[in-house]
């Protein structure tokens, strides 16, 4: 049987203290609320994440027609998607953070818009991917 190396041992070490050092200085979780759990969350991600979709689509296909464009490049739904989701996962467990699932009831948009606001604009939770390019470029040309 082959013993590790010194190097192979110090490099275990080294990547094992990084690891503890990163997760030291990631900022602690506070608890869910009451009512949330892992499912909850990902379910107020995935709508979270349907609504921005179908809200980008409309208003892609809104300026298209606004410019006259009858026959256009089709919205690109997946790389959309796929940045938003990691946004509205953000998002999602901040509200299990902040609210009970009963006091979500019925102030769902009132309750998260502020949080979908602060992300849009650049802050907590901010989205990467097409969906902050497009935000990116948006700022640019203002």
């Amino acid at each position: 049987m082959r013993n590790p190396s010194k190097i192979s041992v110090l490099a275990l070490c080294v990547a094992l203290s990084c690891t503890a050092a990163t997760a030291a200085d990631a900022p602690a979780k506070k608890p869910w609320k009451e009512g949330w759990d892992k499912k909850q969350v990902k379910v107020f991600a995935y709508a979270c994440t349907d609504n921005l979709v179908a809200s980008a689509v409309r208003d892609y296909d809104a300026a298209a027609r606004a410019d006259g464009v009858t026959i256009h490049k089709p919205f690109p739904e997946q790389a959309f998607r796929e940045s938003a989701f990691p946004m509205c996962l953000c998002i999602s467990e901040r509200v299990a953070e902040t609210w009970s699932m009963a006091e979500m009831k019925n102030k769902v948009k009132e309750r998260a818009r502020p949080m979908i606001d602060e992300a849009l604009n650049g802050g907590q939770c901010k989205p990467g991917g097409l969906l902050g390019d497009a935000i990116e470029k948006r700022k640019a040309k203002k």
